[in-house]
């Protein structure tokens, strides 16, 4: 009886591990930006899935903020570089020759619709914030309830 407990759950544990769409954020580069400075002094990090994100039609929304870490902004960027390949830029913001906002719309997969957005502000104190988002939904929609206003 413990033998076939033991098979079931490794059985189960197989079939979450190669669900695409539970980690479809794995293949990006940004993903490292999370691992990396989750847990570091002047971060704030928010992941959130499940029933919580239901009423928004999301599936997925993880968002890192980082104060006064110019190492950390450049690490972002390189890993947006990365990540930029193969995706549709819906907006982008150019100030003085820099990046400071870009909203991509990543490759599909399966039914998840996959976005990245950045913005990064250097006044009054340098602070960047990154965002990855899944949802069934396109990016129109989900562009519409982010800005949308209460």
């Amino acid at each position: 009886m413990k033998i076939k407990k033991l098979y079931f759950l490794l059985a189960l544990l197989a079939a979450l591990v190669s669900s695409p769409e539970l980690f479809a954020q794995k293949d990006l580069q940004i993903n490292e930006v999370f691992e990396m400075y989750g847990k570091k002094k002047n971060v704030v990090m928010v992941n959130l899935s499940g029933e919580m994100l239901e009423d928004y039609e999301l599936s997925l929304f993880k968002s890192i903020n980082i104060k006064n870490d110019p190492s950390a902004a450049d690490f972002v960027r390189k890993c947006l570089a990365q990540d930029e390949k193969g995706a549709k830029k819906i907006k982008q913001v150019v100030a003085n020759g820099v990046v400071t906002s870009i909203f991509l719309q990543l490759p599909s997969k399966g039914k998840i619709n996959r976005l990245i957005l950045f913005n990064e502000q250097f006044k009054p104190e340098r602070q960047l914030a990154l965002i990855y988002i899944e949802s069934e939904n396109n990016s129109d929609d989900i562009l519409k309830l982010l800005l949308k206003k209460k």
